[in-house]
């Protein structure tokens, strides 16, 4: 996680979305993506993990409300923590006060990738686990059993988010 100006290590103030360069004291404001429908805010500053969906392009530093992510600004993608991802989803859940929305779903395109289709994880470069979220919201994600990684693509917080069930 490097600064977009200087290109040294950068650290996160608190939970404003800002991030800050001790090197050239350079301070990154997170700026939201405007169609983003999970509510991506990406910062601009490159982290050293490549996108697990697109060729050649790097994550961004950002958040989804007050929780760190690393995100693909081309497509929407996001790679959290596991612990981190199951704050996010109950927070969202729990606040929510939209309609209840089932969005279409095919298991062909939408369904958990087969062994020929895996993701590596970035971080310890293992093959992630693809699967159906046990939660609410028909939706495949891929997660790393050894390092706790989850790799979410653009949409499925939302469809999460917004699907019936106890809140």
């Amino acid at each position: 996680m490097n600064c977009g100006s200087c290109g040294a290590p950068v650290t996160r103030m608190g939970r404003s979305g800002r991030y800050y360069c001790e090197y050239c004291e350079c301070e990154a404001v997170a700026t939201p993506l405007n169609d983003s429908v999970d509510g991506l805010v990406l910062t601009g500053t490159q982290a050293e993990t490549p996108c697990l969906t697109c060729d050649h392009t790097q994550l961004e530093l950002g958040s989804l409300g007050k929780y760190p992510i690393q995100g693909c600004r081309r497509c929407q993608g996001v790679l959290l923590n596991r612990s981190t991802f199951a704050r996010l989803i109950r927070e969202r859940r729990e606040s929510y006060e939209g309609p209840d929305r089932t969005g279409d779903f095919d298991p062909a395109l939408d369904g958990p990738r087969d062994h020929h289709s895996r993701l590596t994880c970035p971080k310890c470069r293992t093959l992630m686990d693809s699967f159906f979220y046990a939660g609410p919201g028909r939706v495949a994600i891929d997660s790393c059993g050894r390092c706790e990684s989850v790799w979410l693509d653009c949409g499925e917080i939302s469809s999460i988010t917004e699907a019936p069930g106890l809140r």
